[in-house]
């Protein structure tokens, strides 16, 4: 064959060569593969072992002030750890490296009083509930000391398994600046975890919840926790036949989470707080039982929470890891709990602050105008029989002749009762009505959990919060008179004594819907000592600080309901771009009209000046314009231990010309509020406005 009849075939057959060996490179790749490079995996598996996925945790997200102040971190911190796969690895009985290491624990472990057989079973208890559910390290001590730390590495012979680990330790370092804002962190529950899980899943949320997760449990630490948490590493661990870890690779590193930047200005904060202590302190002399009080500073023209204070302060520092019965005492279980955030879930007579609203509900029912006067004595009120239900001036004060403005300057009981029985006489939920426009008796939908209601007493509301009471205590009383003459009319004699237990029980029928018939008209109805508390701010009113300084700023801002929000910006935490930035947004505007607003407004810069109530808190400060308002709010009811009792109320707002800010705070059994919580108000006045 010629040569050149021979080229196409061995063409041919260098391509087919090329082919063959390439076959026999795939086949040979992936015998090493299989044999060499996968090995142990297959060798596992062959021995009936099976491959785990694990998720190893993030570290969680910054917060910051609005300045970029750190409020909340995740830093290095050193934790004693075991762990179940290299302690499986030694030949030894593991039960006696937890004995030795319960052992050496014993002088640092949080419960003083255990013995060395005690703290064994607690770490076993744990490694049972963590490490062969989750395969995860178990964390023994978190924060441990050097002396500690010196004991383990000089025994760690003995401790197969057992390690000095730099783990991310949640902390706040401006310690209890803040505290019940930013919450605190704990370790998720087994509870927790089915329920967040499911949460996540309604919400199509693909992060899951697994144990060693750390939770945000109060604060902006909880409500926004799905931010702050970041994503999950994933590890895969060898598992045996019997559900012992033996190996792990890690697949995937966890991603941190969010940084926050509040709205808070820490600096201000301080200065509430600072001011807030001395105050109470102060007044701690002449009030011994002033041991707590809350403020709000907010921005009237976003619904920015600028400040939010409550004492006594909460450290969450002291709330990381096993925390003592006596820290657990101090801040859950007291009667002054410092974990309770009075400025949000606590709730509050307002007393005269409250007296905005009976004089707008009161102009907008045409019941008054303005420049109305009355007598400032109890006669104005009516009859002796009328008077009896009403309340006399604070400090058995005669101001003369009062109108809108004098009477809301020196805070006079006698001008609001009386306006405040006209507007509930013509539209009794009116108050109600406005009230709740100005966000007093409703959730704002601030980001924060545990936000209190409050409630503003109405006679729609009297009669559905008492009657069902009524209702039910006469329906059993009947089945309890029915059910008596039952038995007694089937055993009487004849007809004579029938007769006589049937009238029995008719009478005592009647007796009952006396009874309620009375109960209904004394504890259900609306009577006019109801008017005349309820428009004086006293009677079944309880509402927020918070709620407080958002009412005076829906004032002083013409009428716009903000949502109050603590959270401004949600960044990256690698690039510090924003992920997501909070916008003021507007709840509602109230039907009061702008005039009547103004009205208002007007009054209230009444109270900081001339002879109002307010007018020395002020007095020094010449660059101050804007106005308040003063509350002695009683705390108990005519009769009780608590019927001289006082809270000291202040609410204000500055400039009068483009408010910016308004205030609100309290502070518990103070007395007067010009003379307590008016100085927290004054020293955040001074600090955003650098007054001097």
């Amino acid at each position: 064959m010629e040569e050149r009849e021979r080229q196409p075939y061995q063409r041919r057959l260098t391509w087919l060569s090329v082919v063959v060996i390439l076959l026999f490179l795939i086949l040979g790749f992936n015998l090493w593969w299989l044999q060499i490079a996968k090995a142990s995996y297959y060798s596992n598996l062959a021995a009936g072992n099976v491959m785990k996925t694990v998720t190893t945790s993030a570290v969680r997200g910054e917060i910051v002030d609005s300045n970029n102040i750190v409020l909340a971190q995740s830093v290095p911190s050193f934790a004693l750890t075991l762990d179940w796969t290299d302690l499986q690895k030694v030949n030894t009985n593991w039960k006696d490296v937890v004995a030795n290491l319960a052992e050496y624990i014993k002088p640092y472990w949080p419960y003083p009083n255990q013995s060395v057989e005690l703290i064994t079973e607690d770490l076993l208890v744990m490694i049972r509930n963590q490490q062969w559910k989750s395969y995860k390290t178990v964390v023994i001590l978190e924060d441990i000391p050097k002396e500690l730390q010196a004991i383990i590495a000089e025994h760690s012979n003995e401790l197969p398994g057992v390690s000095i680990e730099p783990i991310a330790e949640r902390v706040y370092p401006q310690k209890t600046l803040l505290g019940q804002i930013l919450g605190y962190v704990r370790e998720i529950s087994e509870s927790e975890i089915e329920q967040f899980n499911e949460q996540a899943e309604s919400n199509d949320d693909e992060y899951r919840y697994t144990q060693g997760d750390l939770v945000g449990k109060m604060g902006v630490e909880k409500s926004y926790d799905t931010w702050l948490r970041g994503s999950h590493g994933v590890e895969i661990v060898s598992v045996d036949g019997n559900a012992r870890p033996i190996d792990k690779e890690t697949l995937q590193e966890a991603q941190a989470g969010c940084t926050l930047q509040l709205t808070i200005d820490s600096k201000m904060q301080r200065v509430v707080e600072n001011e807030l202590d001395r105050v109470i302190k102060d007044i701690q002399k002449t009030h011994p039982d002033a041991q707590a009080g809350a403020a709000v500073v907010i921005d009237v023209n976003t619904g920015k929470i600028l400040a939010m204070a409550s004492r006594p302060f909460m450290d969450p520092n002291d709330l990381i890891g096993t925390i003592s019965e006596e820290t657990a005492q101090k801040y859950f279980s007291s009667e002054d709990a410092a974990s309770f955030n009075r400025a949000l879930t606590g709730t509050y007579p307002p007393g005269s602050t409250f007296k905005m609203i009976t004089g707008m509900a009161a102009l907008e029912a045409g019941v008054i105008t303005p420049d109305d006067t009355f007598m400032d004595t109890m006669s104005s009120l009516g009859s002796p029989d009328v008077q009896s239900a009403g309340v006399a001036e604070w400090g058995g004060n005669n101001f003369g002749r009062v109108n809108l403005y004098s009477g809301l300057a020196h805070s006079s009981n006698i001008y609001f009762q009386i306006v405040g029985r006209r507007v509930y006489e013509k539209n009794p939920e009116l108050i109600k009505k406005i009230a709740n426009e100005f966000g007093l008796g409703v959730t704002s939908g601030v980001d924060l959990p545990y936000e209190a209601e409050g409630n503003v007493p109405s006679p729609a509301w009297k009669e559905s919060y008492y009657k069902p009471y009524y209702d039910k205590k006469r329906e059993e009383k009947l089945q309890e008179i029915g059910d008596k003459y039952a038995q007694l009319l089937a055993s009487a004699k004849d007809q004579d004594e029938k007769n006589t237990l049937q009238h029995d029980k008719e009478d005592e029928i009647a007796q009952a819907e006396q009874e309620y018939k009375n109960n209904i008209n004394e504890y259900v109805n609306w009577r006019l000592y109801d008017s005349f508390n309820s428009s004086i701010g006293q009677g079944a009113n309880h509402y927020s600080i918070l709620q407080m300084a958002n009412y005076v700023a829906t004032i002083v801002n013409g009428g716009k309901h903000y949502k109050p929000y603590v959270v401004d910006k949600i960044l990256d935490p690698v690039t510090g771009k924003v992920v997501q930035q909070n916008q003021p947004e507007v709840l509602n505007e109230v039907s009061v009209s702008q005039q009547n607003i103004e009205t208002i407004k007007k009054a209230m810069s009444e109270v900081t000046s001339g002879e109002g109530t307010a007018a020395c808190l002020f007095r020094d400060i010449p660059e101050f314009t804007g106005g308040g308002k003063t509350g002695t709010a009683q705390i108990g009811s005519k009769g009780t231990s608590k019927e001289e009792a006082y809270n000291g109320m202040f609410v204000a707002f500055a400039p009068y010309d483009n408010p910016q800010i308004a205030f609100a705070g309290v502070v518990e059994y103070g007395g007067h509020g010009s003379e307590t919580s008016g100085y927290v108000a004054k020293a955040a006045f001074k600090y955003h406005f650098g007054w001097k």
